[in-house]
């Protein structure tokens, strides 16, 4: 019991943690054919534009927003609070004459629909992960001896953070054709 008490002591005395606020929101392009060369083609010529400015088949962006509260405590200041607010877009095909297609040309749309749904699952996946990982790393925050300083800290932590998911989606683009090789092309 001696032992239990000073380890409680000291979960009170850590900042409050809390789990992001996630808003997602997918949105569908629409495309129409009786092909998947067809398909394929309108995908190319209609998906998502990336950041190199073409067009693919699907697009996940998110962004993260953060805030803290600080308190100074005698002479250093220290992290109170987080909370972190993550949100994520999708932006996905829709076969309009899906019904209409030949029973080979659906099987190949729903596998490819739900290969490219895994990939850019992924990169919400990497959003979800920055989210707590922001809010860990603004909470661990050690204490500075100004607010000035702790906010510069804390924020260029978050900052680092971001930067490293945003790496992630972008090896992970590479690594896998944007999905391509894991399935999400209709070709």
């Amino acid at each position: 019991m001696r032992k239990i008490l000073p380890v409680l002591g000291l979960l009170a005395s850590l900042p409050a943690a809390a789990e992001p606020i996630v808003r997602m929101h997918t949105s569908y392009y629409y495309i129409d054919g009786p092909s998947a060369t067809v398909l394929a083609a309108q995908v190319d010529q209609t998906g998502p534009v990336g950041a190199d400015g073409k067009h693919y088949a699907g697009k996940t962006s998110w962004d993260a927003q953060w805030r803290f509260a600080k308190e100074q405590k005698g002479n250093v200041c220290v992290v109170t609070k987080a909370q972190v607010a993550i949100g994520i877009s999708q932006v996905m095909p829709r076969w309009r004459g899906e019904d209409k297609g030949s029973d080979s040309l659906r099987a190949a749309w729903t596998k490819f629909t739900q290969a490219l749904q895994r990939h850019e699952d992924e990169h919400k996946e990497h959003g979800m992960k920055a989210a707590k990982e922001i809010e860990a790393a603004i909470l661990a925050t050690r204490p500075a001896s100004n607010c000035e300083a702790l906010t510069d800290t804390a924020n260029d932590a978050a900052r680092m953070v971001v930067e490293k998911y945003q790496k992630l989606d972008e090896e992970l683009d590479r690594r896998t054709d944007h999905g391509r090789s894991e399935g999400a092309t209709l070709l």
